[in-house]
């Protein structure tokens, strides 16, 4: 039996200690996310569980009306997303950069699944994408760049 001093010792401790050390998370490390289905996500009001999510699906520009992940196999559903403001990897960048020009596109989608406050829906605030390829954006080529011509020989002395 554990005297009640010791108890009330170990009890203090761990609230003066904080957390235990296996649910830190150093301000540096970057989120888990958790892959999930657009048709496993509950567009509901109740609280937003998983917040960091990875998602395999298709992203459709279907502006002024918004940017949208859908999934084939999940009929009348989609997920709208939201940029967010700093820290893009490269291929989310890229679409933000880009939405004149890429209308469809498939890929892996992460980011942080909020609500918006006024109107009650459930967004991706989008942070990185893995594997993205379409098949309606072509990037544009760089300058074509020729071989530079050899040299002239020197004119004969004489």
């Amino acid at each position: 039996m554990i005297r009640p001093c010791v108890f009330i010792f170990f009890a203090l401790a761990s609230i003066a200690g904080g957390s235990p050390p296996t649910y830190c998370q150093s301000r540096d490390a970057r989120p888990v996310y958790v892959p999930i289905k657009v048709c496993q996500i509950s567009f509901h009001r109740e609280k937003v569980n998983p917040k960091f999510i990875s998602v395999q699906a298709e992203f459709v520009n279907a502006m002024p009306h918004g940017l949208v992940l859908i999934d084939r196999s999940c009929a009348n559903k989609g997920l709208q997303i939201d940029f967010a403001d700093t820290g893009l990897d490269p291929g989310a960048a890229l679409i933000k950069n880009h939405l004149g020009q890429i209308w469809r596109a498939d890929g892996t989608f992460r980011g942080i699944l909020k609500r918006d406050r006024t109107t009650g829906r459930l967004y991706l605030w989008l942070q990185s994408v893995v594997d993205f390829h379409s098949p309606y954006y072509q990037p544009e080529p760089g300058p074509i760049r020729l071989p530079e011509p050899p040299p002239f020989p020197p004119p004969p002395h004489g």
